[in-house]
């Protein structure tokens, strides 16, 4: 009967692998890698306990940044909104230098564009140019213009990325990949031309595309060195 009883419970685990993965909860801190990613193959665990650790570190900043500041509260002003942002990203500028990779280490940049080759299909990068803003310039450090929409994350790549602090998150200007920061409104770290796609997005008129692309190869020239 012992016997019946445990082939009956492997059998089910075996047709019914969700059974187990649903059970698997989010490892709470954040050194250590969600190894659901890992075992999906898309990131190693060194890389993605990394990533994980450099943003934990920015978002513990941003906090200790904040302190003496008017405290964000929820407002139909808009003023109140944009002083309080201007305020906290003046203290992070001042606090970080405007390097690209600073969270998006290399091994992740790689990792990265890698899942989106797989997994970002012809759909999804239609879904992601109709949703979002026209190709523009973007840096580390900037403020994501109020002007430009911002583009919801598919939900096929979402639940393929690591999970973030409280108000960081990611978004797709065009063919960019970028890590943002809500609540002080700036560009904290980018992938410039992660969607490998040609001809998918209309870029804004001033958006100096071209100026970007030589500095995404200048830097990758001095990365390599």
């Amino acid at each position: 009967m012992e016997l019946r009883r445990l082939l009956l419970v492997v059998g089910l685990l075996f047709l019914c692998p969700s059974l187990t993965i649903a059970q698997v909860e989010a490892n709470p801190d954040p050194s250590q890698p969600d190894f659901t990613l890992v075992v999906q193959g898309y990131f190693d665990a060194e890389t993605l306990a990394e990533f994980r650790r450099r943003v934990q570190d920015y978002a513990s900043l941003r906090s200790r940044l904040e302190v003496g500041l008017p405290p964000l509260v929820v407002t139909i002003n808009a003023d109140d909104i944009e002083r309080f942002e201007h305020s906290l990203a003046r203290r992070i500028r001042r606090a970080r230098d405007s390097r690209r990779g600073q969270l998006f280490v290399p091994a992740m940049e790689v990792q990265l564009k890698h899942l989106l080759v797989l997994r970002a299909d012809e759909a999804t990068i239609a879904a992601i140019m109709d949703d979002g803003p026209k190709e523009f310039d973007v840096d580390v450090n900037d403020t994501y213009s109020k002007e430009q929409p911002l583009a919801t994350m598919p939900a096929n790549l979402l639940l393929l990325l690591p999970d973030l602090p409280r108000d960081i998150e990611y978004r797709f200007v065009g063919r960019h990949f970028i890590l943002r920061d809500a609540r002080a409104n700036i560009i904290i770290d980018e992938i410039p031309y992660a969607l490998a796609c040609e001809n998918c997005v209309p870029k804004s008129e001033d958006d100096g595309d071209d100026d970007h692309h030589d500095r995404h190869n200048h830097d990758e020239n001095a990365r390599a060195r």
